[in-house]
C-alpha cells in the first residue's frame, strides 16, 4: 500500500486525468506513481511535465536514457522504478533480455559504445557525490557526446537519482514485490553484492 494515496476520481481534474492518461500510453512513469504526483497541483504536476520532456523530448535517444534509468533504479532498489518499462524504449528495441545483458555492459554486445559510456556515467553518478567531478570523466563523455547531450545526461541522472529515492519511499511497490514480479532483480542484486 503506497504511503500516499493516489488521487481519487472525484478529486481529479482534467489536467490530472490527462497526465495519468499520458502515463498509461507511455508506460513510464506509469499511472500508479503519476496518480500520486498529480495530487500536488503545482510541484507534482510541474515535475511530471518536466520529466516527460526530459525523458521523451530530449536530444539523447530514449533507449539510452531508459537503460540508465533502470540501471540506476536497480542500484537504489526501487521496486516501482525497476519494474516500470517505457513503451517507446520497447519500440526502439529494448527487450528484457537486452536490458539484463547490459548489467555487464562492458562485455555486452547488444549495446553501442555510446550506451556503454552513458551506463558508466550513470554508475559513477550513483556511486558518490564526487565521482563525476573529474576531468577524466568529461574527457570520456566528450568522445561520445556533445555539450548539449552531456547536460541532458547529467540532468537526467540527477532526476533519476533524486526522484527515484522519493518514489522508493512512497512504497508503491516494495523491492520484495518487485523481485517476485521480475526475478532478474534479485539475481542482479546478488551478483552486484559478490566481492
Amino acid at each position: 500500500m503506497p504511503r500516499i494515496d493516489p488521487i481519487a476520481d472525484d478529486q481529479s481534474d482534467p489536467e490530472a486525468r490527462d497526465l495519468v492518461a499520458d502515463a498509461e500510453r507511455k508506460g513510464a512513469p506509469d499511472p500508479r506513481i503519476m496518480s500520486i504526483f498529480v495530487r500536488s497541483k503545482r510541484s507534482g504536476r510541474a515535475w511530471a511535465r518536466y520529466w516527460n520532456a526530459l525523458l521523451y523530448e530530449g536530444v539523447l535517444p530514449h533507449r539510452l536514457k531508459e537503460l540508465c534509468r533502470i540501471r540506476m533504479s536497480v542500484a537504489h532498489r526501487c521496486g516501482y522504478c525497476s519494474t516500470v518499462r517505457s513503451n517507446l524504449a520497447r519500440e526502439e528495441g529494448l527487450t528484457e533480455q537486452l536490458l539484463w545483458e547490459t548489467f555487464d555492459y562492458e562485455t555486452a554486445t547488444g549495446i553501442t559504445e555510446r550506451e556503454k559510456t552513458a551506463l558508466w556515467y550513470a554508475d559513477l553518478f550513483k556511486q558518490s557525490d564526487g565521482a563525476i567531478d573529474d576531468d577524466a570523466v568529461f574527457a570520456r563523455l566528450r568522445r561520445h557526446f556533445d555539450d548539449e547531450e552531456i547536460i541532458e545526461l547529467g540532468l537526467f541522472c540527477a532526476e533519476v537519482d533524486g526522484v527515484g529515492k522519493f518514489a522508493r519511499s512512497l512504497q508503491v511497490l516494495s523491492w520484495d514485490e518487485a523481485c517476485e514480479i521480475n526475478p532478474n532483480l534479485q539475481r542482479e542484486t546478488e551478483r552486484a553484492s559478490r566481492p
